[in-house]
């Protein structure tokens, strides 16, 4: 009994010390709350894009919504990997039976074989104009557009522009420019109210009257009525209808100019060149067309075009000449996968693509392969032609020109970053005069429109 008694004493002894233990420094009586684990000082915690923090619940979430976003990041990958290694193997058996040669030592070996020798994009001769940093703001001075447009499309109009006067010698009297898809015409606007150049505007179909540059030229300027609209196809675009609109303005010589035309309007355009200059050879007395000035785009739309249509046959048949083997239904396949890939290098700038390296890089030498039949031809045709790079790549993405003119070119014909004194002379002497005809810059803001990618809204006006 007294062995039971004292086994119950010291159960209670520990009990009371065991709730002791247990007891806040204050209340004896009462648990203390846990005290929660927190990050140390210099660990961000997880958080909101407005700063508020995230619970438990909310990071989990989070967590699984990136892991699905890699997981579909690496799908899309994969995808085009499958997608080129595709491409690849398309393209190989196709030029392989064009050219009749079984086994290839390598893709580029086939592609020079049907193409020739292309001079790689990186390789191209830079040409963006004289001293850009003096004359941009010259010739930016003389018009009014949106800041973020006048960005993108300035510094093209001014490359183009002083190509133009170039091949032309800085000889603008009795001079026109044949402009292929003139569009909103700003550029010939320019050549016509700056440069005092006549520009012939064909166009299959006008833009609406208050978008047409031309009409913002005063009335009580030298260059207004010099810029004149033939609605044609540049198919139906011969020797005639040049001479018509020549004899009407006193025009002696031309220079033909087109600001990316897409897909196949490159390649017509080069063949109404050549079939100008070889015409007007023919017949004396009629204008001559002195060069061409084509800045390319679109290569993929060979492959598809606006209308849904593939022009890769008509490639071929334009170019048949400096292919080899000529065309073939294997070849019109090859270039017709060639166009669809040479996508690749403008899909790379849109967001949340999964555009590899290699594919960046064969959709460069696709469009250098590309480009090498259309040279070949003006070359033949004008005796001297080149490829350059004529605008910066901020500006725009499609910044390959074709050159062709006799030779020799012009030493400044490809300026870059060079001086030019005549140049410079003649562009600020047309901006004064256009200023003071105007009483001040043209404005050629696009009314009745708005566009959120060049942040303007003119859409009431």
């Amino acid at each position: 009994m007294r062995c039971f008694a004292g086994c119950a004493a010291l159960a209670e002894r520990w009990f009371h010390c065991f709730r002791a233990t247990r007891a806040t420094p204050c209340e004896g009586t009462s648990r203390p709350t846990a005290l929660k684990k927190e990050p140390p000082a210099d660990v961000p915690r997880p958080s909101k894009n407005d700063g508020e923090v995230l619970s438990k619940r909310q990071q989990k979430k989070q967590v699984l919504r990136d892991a699905r976003s890699e997981r579909k990041g690496m799908k899309k990958a994969q995808k085009q990997v499958e997608s080129l290694n595709a491409a690849l193997k398309s393209l190989t058996d196709l030029l392989e039976r064009h050219l009749h040669e079984a086994g290839a030592p390598s893709l580029n070996h086939c592609l020079r074989g049907v193409f020739g020798d292309a001079t790689g994009y990186h390789s191209l001769k830079l040409s963006h104009g004289p001293c850009p940093d003096r004359g941009l703001p010259m010739l930016g001075s003389s018009l009014i557009r949106p800041v973020k447009y006048n960005a993108k499309f300035l510094p093209q109009e001014y490359s183009l522009l002083h190509k133009i006067w170039a091949m032309l010698g800085g000889e603008v009297q009795n001079a026109g420019v044949l402009d292929i898809g003139a569009g909103n015409a700003n550029c010939a606007m320019l050549a016509a109210g700056l440069m005092k150049l006549t520009v012939i505007c064909v166009e299959r179909e006008s833009p609406r009257v208050e978008l047409r540059a031309e009409e913002l030229l005063p009335t009580s300027s030298p260059s207004s009525g010099r810029v004149i609209r033939v609605e044609s196809d540049i198919a139906d675009f011969d020797l005639a209808s040049l001479t018509e609109v020549a004899e009407m303005y006193g025009l002696t010589k031309f220079v033909l100019v087109a600001k990316h035309p897409c897909g196949i309007g490159v390649d017509r355009s080069i063949d109404c060149a050549v079939k100008l200059h070889e015409s007007a050879g023919e017949r004396p007395g009629h204008p001559e067309l002195c060069g061409v000035v084509l800045a390319t785009c679109c290569s993929n739309k060979l492959s598809l075009d606006d209308f849904r249509e593939s022009r890769a046959q008509e490639f071929c048949q334009l170019n048949q000449q400096d292919l080899v083997s000529g065309s073939s239904s294997d070849l019109v396949r090859a270039v017709e996968v060639m166009s669809k890939c040479s996508a690749w290098r403008s899909a790379s700038q849109s967001l949340g693509n999964a555009i590899s390296e290699d594919q960046f890089s064969w959709a460069e030498i696709f469009e250098d392969h590309l480009q090498t039949p259309r040279l070949s031809k003006l070359r033949r045709c004008f005796g001297a032609a080149a490829e350059v790079r004529f605008a910066p790549r901020e500006c725009t993405l499609q910044d390959r020109c074709l050159l062709a003119m006799k030779p020799p070119f012009p030493r400044n014909l490809m300026a870059h970053h060079d001086d030019d004194p005549r140049f410079f002379a003649a562009l600020e002497q047309g901006v004064q005069e256009l200023l003071s005809a105007a009483g001040g810059p043209i404005d050629c803001r696009p009314k009745g429109l708005k566009s959120t990618k060049y942040d303007f809204d003119y859409s009431e006006d």
